[in-house]
């Protein structure tokens, strides 16, 4: 896919790795401002990052492994903000957003499921199958749960509990209505989760105060 994009828009492979080597040496100053707990969360995380891309090749949950990656940022954030780690809320957050990227990338992945079977790429779309509404359905819950209890370790208020529930809502819903055999049902899916991402960000701003 990666080629795909360079080609669109225009970019060779050289300047793909000049920007990612931009990117990575903005990266690395932040992270190295921040607290010693925070550098060393960001420098493990390094290695979740680098096998990530392999993982499709070698076990079929690789969204498993995105989950871990992608949603590193919620201990990160707590722990740039208090120098804690092992805390409940950022542990919660963390649970929230692995059972979200698991709902949202398996739905994404069933998009290519035919030209992944062809090329041997490995996901959770090919791997649950025709249950994976079911199985997904558990991840929202925990989605869900994981939220709540991140907003009763961190006194919020009725506000964000509110937004939380709203967002589960959407989200088993539009679970029970995509269309995993069509690549555009699965790909609006996808798309409606930035409103997701929205609404919790909102409730938690708010609920700060309310």
């Amino acid at each position: 896919r990666s080629s795909g994009i360079n080609a669109e828009y225009g970019l060779s492979k050289q300047d793909a790795n000049n920007w990612l080597i931009i990117q990575l040496a903005c990266s690395s100053i932040i992270l190295l401002s921040l607290n010693k707990p925070t550098i060393a969360v960001g420098i493990a995380s390094l290695g979740l990052v680098a096998v990530y891309p392999k993982m499709k090749l070698l076990t079929d949950y690789p969204q498993v492994v995105l989950g871990f990656t992608f949603n590193m940022g919620a201990i990160m954030g707590y722990s740039a903000y208090t120098g804690n780690i092992l805390a409940v809320t950022p542990l919660a957050l963390y649970s929230a957003g692995i059972c979200w990227t698991m709902v949202y990338d398996t739905v994404y992945a069933h998009q290519d499921k035919l030209d992944d079977i062809k090329v041997g790429v490995r996901s959770t779309a090919l791997r649950f199958g025709d249950q994976t509404k079911p199985i997904l359905s558990r991840f929202v819950n925990g989605f869900g749960w994981s939220l709540f209890i991140a907003g009763v370790a961190a006194g919020m208020g009725p506000t964000y509990y509110l937004a939380t529930f709203v967002s589960s809502c959407m989200l088993m819903r539009g679970l029970q209505l995509v269309d995993l055999d069509r690549p555009h049902s699965c790909w609006e899916f996808f798309v409606m989760n930035k409103n997701i991402g929205l609404l919790i960000w909102l409730g938690a701003i708010i609920g700060n105060f309310l």
